[in-house]
């Protein structure tokens, strides 16, 4: 492959992830049984991803590296081969907190749901700040950039927007009616 066609493929592919990682974190708050669906996506993601890391380890190869952080950093400023595969590791145990406390759901203990709450953060955090700075070169990238803050949001209230109401809360609005 050719250095351009390495370097399209490390962007679409990342786009595709990014697309993914949201339609995981909305399908819950979209589609009452979304279970299936919402771990189907975020499997997609993942592979998505899995694939964005082999074009990246592509385009490392063929260009030493050079350019590959923000401030036109080289990978060998950053500490070469192992920080490179010390993201991709922070990146997988990261999503799969996030997988195992999602597929757990109620039943998971408190503290991975808090630790998949904080993954699930860290990583749309991830993806909205490495769109957000490449604005400035295109607008476009604004867009998967929003996508993945608004379905972060939906995410952290998602179980405030599929909260059923309750007889309380009935009551409550009879007895307001009828006054």
């Amino acid at each position: 492959m050719h250095t351009s066609d390495l370097y399209l493929a490390v962007h679409w592919t990342a786009r595709a992830s990014a697309l993914l990682f949201a339609a995981a974190l909305v399908a819950p708050a979209l589609f009452r049984s979304s279970g299936q669906r919402s771990q189907g996506f975020y499997l997609g993601f993942i592979l998505a991803h899995t694939i964005h890391f082999m074009f990246v380890i592509g385009l490392v190869r063929a260009t030493g590296g050079a350019n590959m952080f923000p401030g036109g950093r080289s990978v060998a400023d950053v500490g070469g081969w192992p920080a490179v595969f010390g993201i991709f590791a922070l990146f997988y145990a990261l999503a799969f907190i996030a997988f195992a406390a999602r597929r757990m759901g109620t039943r998971a203990r408190s503290t991975l749901r808090v630790a998949g709450r904080l993954s699930t953060l860290f990583l749309g955090y991830m993806f909205v700040s490495t769109y957000v700075p490449l604005v400035s070169r295109s607008r476009w990238y604004a867009l998967p950039a929003a996508i993945v803050a608004t379905a972060v949001l939906v995410d952290a209230s998602g179980r405030r927007l599929r909260r059923e109401p309750t007889h309380e809360s009935g009551a409550h609005t009879r007895a307001g009616c009828a006054l």
